[in-house]
C-alpha cells in the first residue's frame, strides 16, 4: 500500500464531515501534501517520511476539531490490515489502531 492512498482516504473522510474546501486547506497547511489538481485523489507527498506527513495531517485536523478528528483518522486506519499500514502510522496512533 502507498502512503498516498492512506492520506487521500483521511482527507476524503474528513471532507465528509467538515467539507472538502476545509479538509483540503487543512491538508495543504501541513506543507507535506501537494494537490496536483482539483481532485482529492491526485496528491503528492514530497519527502521520505510518510509517518511524519500523516502525523502532521492528523495534527492539522486536531488543531481545529479536537479529538473527534483524530478518531475519524483512526477509523480510516482500521479499514486496512495493520501489517499494510504499520510503517506509515505515527507512534501515537500505533497505540490505538
Amino acid at each position: 500500500m502507498l502512503p498516498e492512498k492512506l492520506v487521500v482516504d483521511i482527507i476524503k473522510e474528513q471532507s465528509l464531515i467538515i467539507g472538502e474546501p476545509l479538509a483540503r486547506s487543512r491538508a495543504e497547511i501541513t506543507g507535506s501534501i501537494i494537490f496536483k489538481s482539483d481532485k482529492i485523489d491526485e496528491i503528492t507527498i514530497p519527502g521520505s517520511n510518510p509517518s511524519l506527513t500523516i502525523d502532521k495531517l492528523i495534527k492539522s485536523y486536531e488543531e481545529v476539531f479536537g479529538q473527534a478528528s483524530v478518531e475519524v483518522c483512526v477509523s480510516v486506519f482500521k479499514r486496512y490490515p495493520k501489517n499494510d499500514i504499520q510503517n506509515f502510522l505515527p507512534d501515537r496512533i500505533k497505540l490505538v489502531v
